[in-house]
């Protein structure tokens, strides 16, 4: 569990809160507060009118506004009214702006979020501690929002709270006292509300996301409702998702109900001290220092200022809060990148090509090494073949060489010079990826291919190429729009649903539409059809000419045609050569290549 937030950390929480809402849009920040304080200055005049009327009424005329401006009960009641009618106009205009505004805010933190976090690095993503923040920070986006609501609000009750204690201090500072002493321990109670509800969001913030998952599971993945029903799962992942909610909202219960009894005894505290202070209020009438008027104006104030403090120390204890669920947009924002940016272009064509020199590289928490020692070289337009056992360091090759994270010990040299040397940009332009987790854009089919390379976006030839090349055109030719074909059902319901299959060649496309220097095929073909399979393997030279090409697969009738093999145990690289010296080498490449081949011979001999 993290430590508590300390005042600092709110403090600029609340700070990045009020930086977004006027960044959001200066104009009706501006016009929102301006009304708001103006607002809460007529808070004084209803009270004051009455007084005015009530000392014209019983003839204190001495005292009453009549006599000051010459004017008669229609002009003071003609006051009142253009105070009413101002109120209502305020409050009408400003929550009319602040609806515009918040959808405005709403839309500038989503931006800033995303912006951010899409711009942090791998590592942020795959470490616990990281992510967990992300998610509360993601949990908590509204918020940011309410800060703007609650702030205005605040504003509010205190510009008013002021005007009347300014008026009170007239007759008693006694009163201003006894009430303000009355609202100390909403707040000390309040800060202390706070600070447990954090407590229990902190701790069960994992619990959360792990109850969100399953809850995610049986409502938004299509693709696991299949096996859910099929292996009878559902009352096992609700049973699950109710023992990891029911925990929090327990403890979320036993907090709701200590409250209540703090605040029933904070009612009781607050209602004696507010007799008190009407008491002292009656007395000076009493007393015959003030008039019937001023006897309603001072006893509308006490009211008030009542009213206002309850107000606003709930308000104080609702900006703490929201103060403290937003501190984890101040940690995002603080987080650095780990892959520091180079300044070198890449080579316009590769010479001396890839190597990897004495690589050593550990995941965030690992205790084991992914790669070690690793010695690798690729020359320029050379293709070679990774194979091994899952888990042995092949994809981790890829994300290394792409930067997704940097070596822990070691070098990656291209052309001779120390990868980190060159600029992320440059680097990303020149390697073309497709993991075998590649992604399913929802988007037309042509923009998906394009993702590849989002500048020639327009280049509807170079699309048609790429798929041509992916096997991807054999369906597409078939699709009623074609290349304008809206793929996934997410943001259009009448959105085309592709097989795993069909995906796959889209993303296929996407890299050799990049039409980069490096290509790194991480499974390309797992999905694809067989027929598709070795059509493509029989281009394969041709697709991957005078490019350095990475595959990894576990099929070694694919891997067969690279120029060179390297198997790897454990993070290093056990034997390699190409297919045919294997063979002869007679290996573990050549027995588990033997393996696979005797499946098939198996089923041919039937």
């Amino acid at each position: 569990m993290e430590n508590q937030n300390t005042f600092k950390e709110r403090l600029e929480a609340l700070k990045l809160a009020i930086k977004w809402t006027y960044k959001s849009s200066k104009l009706l920040t501006i016009i929102i507060f301006a009304v708001t304080i103006l607002g809460g200055l007529l808070a004084l005049v209803e009270p004051y009118v009455f007084r005015v009327i009530i000392d014209f009424l019983v003839g204190e005329s001495e005292l009453s506004l009549a006599a000051k401006f010459g004017i008669g009960l229609a002009g003071i009641l003609a006051v009142y009214g253009v105070a009413r009618i101002l109120q209502s106009i305020m409050w009408d205009s400003q929550t009319i702006i602040k609806k515009i505004h918040s959808q405005k805010l709403d839309k500038y933190v989503a931006e800033e979020t995303m912006n951010k976090v899409s711009s942090l690095d791998t590592v942020y993503f795959e470490d616990p501690e990281y992510y967990n923040t992300l998610q509360k920070a993601n949990e908590n986006l509204w918020r940011v929002n309410e800060f703007f609501w609650q702030f205005s609000f605040f504003l509010g009750q205190f510009v008013s709270l002021v005007a009347i204690i300014g008026a009170l201090f007239t007759l008693n500072y006694l009163v201003v006292l006894l009430i303000l002493i009355a609202s100390l321990p909403s707040i000390m109670i309040i800060f202390r509300k706070t600070k447990v509800q954090w407590g229990i969001f902190d701790t069960y913030s994992p619990l959360s996301r792990q109850a969100n998952y399953y809850k995610g599971l049986m409502m938004d993945r299509p693709d696991a409702i299949k096996e859910i029903k099929l292996f009878g799962l559902k009352n096992y992942f609700l049973g699950k998702f109710d023992s990891l909610f029911g925990e929090y909202i327990e403890k979320q219960e036993r907090a709701a109900k200590k409250e209540f009894i703090q605040l029933i005894f904070i009612g009781i505290l607050e209602g004696a001290f507010s007799v008190l202070a009407a008491w002292i209020v009656v007395r000076e009438f009493l007393n015959g220092k003030i008039t019937i008027g001023q006897l309603t104006f001072y006893w509308a104030l006490l009211f008030q200022f009542a009213e206002h403090a309850r107000y606003m120390v709930r308000q104080l204890g609702a900006l703490n809060e929201t103060a403290t669920f937003i501190t984890p947009f101040v940690k995002i924002k603080e987080f650095k990148p780990i892959i520091k940016d180079g300044k070198r272009k890449f080579p316009e064509r590769l010479k001396e090509g890839i190597e990897f020199r004495n690589v050593t590289f550990y995941y965030p928490r690992a205790k084991t090494p992914a790669l070690k020692n690793f010695n690798l070289k690729i020359k320029s337009g050379e293709s070679i073949a990774l194979v091994g056992e899952n888990g042995s360091g092949k994809t981790t090759v890829i994300k290394l060489l792409t930067r997704l994270y940097d070596v822990t010990e070691g070098e990656i040299l291209i052309d001779r010079i120390n990868i980190k040397e060159y600029s992320l940009e440059s680097l990303y332009d020149n390697i073309g990826v497709i993991f075998q987790d590649f992604m399913k854009y929802e988007a037309l089919i042509g923009e998906n291919i394009a993702y590849g390379r989002l500048k020639d976006l327009r280049k509807k030839k170079s699309i048609h190429d790429a798929s041509v090349k992916a096997e991807a055109w054999d369906f597409i030719k078939d699709l009623e729009d074609k290349y304008r074909t809206h793929v996934g059902k997410t943001l259009k319901e009448k959105g085309t649903e592709l097989s795993v299959g069909q995906w796959q060649k889209i993303a296929l496309a996407r890299a050799f539409f990049k039409d980069a220097q490096v290509i790194c095929l991480d499974e390309p073909t797992a999905a694809v059809d067989a027929k598709s399979e070795y059509r493509l393997f029989q281009k394969f030279e041709k697709l991957t000419r005078n490019k350095s090409t990475i595959l990894i697969s576990h099929r070694f009738s694919t891997v067969r045609m690279a120029d060179k093999i390297f198997l790897i145990e454990k993070g290093k690289i056990a034997e390699y050569g190409n297919h045919r010296e294997l063979i002869m080498k007679n290996g573990k490449y050549a027995k588990l290549f033997r393996m696979q081949a005797e499946g098939y011979r198996e089923d041919f001999s039937k």
